[in-house]
């Protein structure tokens, strides 16, 4: 079973990292040269897309929902871990891993709650034809990108609640997936 989980998850890491993230980084790059191109086109020529405001909105949000996935994958997310590398140097490693297990139950729960609900809206507002402010992009792409990046986010805690469990349980991995990154200050 861990033979299958470990080559799932590389799987999944690599679709995360070569795919979405270059997806990702792509769409930031093109929002932030699409907004410099309607400045210079707002002040040299006085003329602009009615619709490219919302387009470098929805590009550059769209953009940092998808790598919320990446770095879920990754664990680089916010995280304060004072509290928890407290515990852990006065010997209680099993009350971290457990914590870590609840927080990532608590995650995949409410990862899956929004992509559940939020398929519901996604449909309401494809059939309501909902548009932008400026009416002339459709709503519904942005929150299926959002959705997306959700439901990638659970299945990246499926693999990370695996992974905890199996540690309290004394058997490590995906070694080569730390399950925790610390940050020296």
């Amino acid at each position: 079973m861990d033979d299958v989980m470990d080559t799932s998850y590389r799987g999944i890491r690599w679709f995360l990292d070569k795919i979405v993230g270059n997806i990702a980084a792509l769409g930031l790059l093109a929002g932030t040269l699409f907004a410099i191109l309607e400045i210079v086109r707002r002040y040299m020529f006085g003329v602009v897309f009615e619709w490219g405001q919302d387009f470098v909105i929805y590009v550059i949000i769209g953009s940092v929902f998808f790598y919320f996935a990446v770095t879920q994958a990754k664990r680089a997310h916010l995280v304060m871990s004072a509290f928890t590398d407290v515990l852990r140097n006065r010997g209680f490693g099993k009350i971290v891993l457990i914590a870590r297990i609840f927080v990532s139950g608590f995650s995949l729960f409410f990862f899956s709650f929004f992509v559940y609900w939020g398929h519901f809206a996604v449909e309401r507002t494809f059939n309501m034809g909902r548009m932008s402010q400026s009416m002339f992009l459709p709503l519904w792409p942005f929150q299926l990108l959002l959705l997306s990046a959700f439901a990638l986010m659970a299945l990246v805690t499926v693999f990370h609640l695996y992974q905890d469990i199996r540690e309290l349980m004394g058997k490590k991995v995906f070694e080569w997936a730390p399950a925790e990154i610390h940050t020296d200050i």
